[in-house]
């Protein structure tokens, strides 16, 4: 699964296990609660054992997270 952060610190991609939906939901807005936008990307990583790609623009992501309005959604 490859997830795409957009956010004021930098632009992302992860790559890791497939989630549903609602669990990504879940899991995003838990830790959210526990830490700050700045940490997310290696909060996220470290915690549910996804890495971090090199950003390349033919990759398509399976979901957007949006750190800055927390909005997480599939792209088109």
């Amino acid at each position: 699964m490859i997830i795409e952060i957009e956010s004021v610190y930098g632009d992302m991609l992860l790559h890791g296990n497939f989630m549903e939906e609602t669990e990504l939901r879940a899991k995003v807005n838990e830790l959210l609660t526990l830490v700050r936008e700045k940490e997310f990307v290696s909060a996220f990583c470290m915690r549910f054992g996804y890495e971090i790609l090199s950003v390349d623009s033919d990759v398509k992501a399976d979901y957007r997270i949006d750190l800055d309005t927390h909005w997480i959604y599939k792209p088109k």
